[in-house]
């Protein structure tokens, strides 16, 4: 990247760029303050937002912050308008927090104190060598009093995964001794942010009020909207960013720095070079596996062409690519699923009942491996070509699960234009498959024309001519279910 500007992590928009979209997240809160500032109860008083790096959830609770601090939000009569205290745990943003690779839990209830007490002009008492579980006692006392009679408390902690990982029996201090207590009242609304879900949860009545949302990504409008752009820039920034805020963010202050006009359409998109995004997402990359093991960080660069992770895939991918030699078992690859799961760069998905990366991540951890090394790209596809292939000839009852990887991975070398002999088009291998003696259920059928109808990113890269190919095969065979 050129030496204009230096990315870093943001917790807030450029100044300069909006706060956008997040509507949905926006009513949820406000639903229920709606409620509390005027002496009702509160339902899932504890909310948590999680999402993958960049998502935007540390400029979600500024926003909220911005919005409910010191009176905000005013009920009719005045009675409980809305105090908010927020902190992050991240101990490079707030290393004063820290100590010895602790979280200093007196430290963050005086925090949490200092940050109320203010908007009420009140102060602090003075608990001289009070532990801290008297503090968080007597911080409890008070801040139930407070929405009892005066206000409407909301308590939002960024980066809490941070705190899972690193103290975790802090987490629990933190649930027993702050979080259950207030929650209890449903007068206090928690508002907690991490990179993956929340579930941690050991006590009954904490979990039972607990609301889990994940962020999803921009649309092309909101993309244009962030930036100060034309709006028909949007679908340029989406190409390019895939709806990742942070990357949007980053992307639209490089341009910007560049003297770049965002309201002229064409100017935009001719500035958008390879070397401008490689240098983006190369900063963007080093960031995500700053922490992550070294052997997981390099499977992580190049499994990013696989929208489904299992130890067979990734093993596959692996010892075809010589990333690490062969002959390792299944706990070895277990081992560094685990450690990706870890660092928020794997998802349990209970629907495919398989692991999966982040999509908008993945996607950008891809197209960066594209523009650093587009041969290790286009073998990474052919590889997970290979796999998918193979599997599905030895498990032919998995069509939903093997034909649309294929489908995509076949199209990706299709743009590459990387056509060897020993792999078939799609096409031919489609005629090929379909010729098979070995019956396949109707209903196997019917799985498969769901998943390319709900299968987006597929549309995108497959033509019209191969999608529908597949689509209208899959249709006619699962209908011999009703006949």
């Amino acid at each position: 990247m050129n030496a204009t500007l230096k990315l870093k992590p943001r917790r807030s928009p450029e100044p300069g760029h909006p706060f956008v979209d997040r509507e949905k997240e926006l009513k949820l809160i406000r639903n229920k303050l709606d409620k509390g500032i005027i002496g009702k109860q509160m339902q899932s008083v504890i909310t948590c937002f999680w999402g993958a790096f960049g998502m935007g959830k540390s400029w979600l609770l500024l926003e909220f912050e911005h919005l409910y601090e010191d009176g905000g939000l005013l009920p009719p009569d005045g009675s409980n308008p809305t105090i908010a205290a927020r902190l992050d745990l991240n101990r490079e943003i707030l290393p004063a927090l820290w100590q010895n690779d602790r979280l200093n839990r007196e430290q963050l209830i005086r925090e949490l104190w200092k940050q109320l007490a203010s908007q009420l002009s009140t102060t602090m008492p003075n608990l001289e060598r009070a532990s801290a579980d008297e503090w968080a006692e007597a911080f409890v006392n008070e801040v139930t009093l407070w929405s009892t009679r005066s206000a409407t408390p909301i308590i939002m902690l960024d980066t809490v995964d941070d705190l899972v990982t690193q103290d975790e029996r802090t987490f629990f201090w933190i649930e027993q001794h702050l979080v259950e207590p207030l929650a209890l009242t449903d007068r206090v609304l928690f508002v907690f942010t991490s990179r993956g879900e929340l579930r941690r949860w050991k006590r009954f009545q904490v979990r039972r009020r607990v609301e889990l949302h994940r962020l999803s990504p921009f649309d092309a409008e909101t993309a244009a909207e962030e930036v100060g752009a034309d709006p028909r820039l949007g679908k340029v920034l989406l190409r390019y960013a895939f709806g990742h805020p942070l990357i949007t963010d980053y992307l639209g202050t490089e341009l910007k720095a560049r003297g770049i006009d965002l309201q002229a359409a064409q100017e935009v998109e001719e500035t958008i070079e390879p070397s401008l995004m490689h240098g983006i997402l190369g900063d963007v990359r080093r960031e995500i596996l700053r922490t992550v093991p070294e052997l997981s960080s390099i499977l992580a660069r190049y499994a990013s062409v696989l929208r489904w992770v299992s130890v067979e895939p990734l093993r596959f991918l692996a010892e075809e690519m010589s990333l690490i030699e062969s002959g390792h078992g299944d706990a070895f690859y277990l081992n560094l699923v685990a450690e990706l799961q870890a660092h928020h760069l794997l998802y349990w998905s209970s629907e495919r009942n398989t692991y999966e990366p982040d999509p908008v991540l993945r996607r950008l951890m891809a197209y960066f491996l594209e523009l650093d090394d587009s041969a290790q790209f286009a073998e990474a596809h052919l590889a997970a070509f290979d796999f998918h292939r193979d599997h599905l000839s030895q498990y032919p009852q998995y069509l939903a699960r093997y034909v649309p990887e294929l489908a995509y991975h076949r199209a990706t070398l299709n743009r590459l234009e990387v056509l060897e002999p020993q792999r078939p088009t799609l096409e031919a291998w489609w005629e090929q498959f379909l010729s098979g003696k070995e019956p396949i259920h109707p209903k196997r059928w019917a799985e498969l024309a769901e998943a390319l109808e709900r299968d987006e990113e597929l549309r995108e890269v497959l033509s019209i001519e191969d999608y529908e190919r597949l689509h209208s095969e899959a249709q006619s065979r699962a209908a011999r279910q009703a006949d």
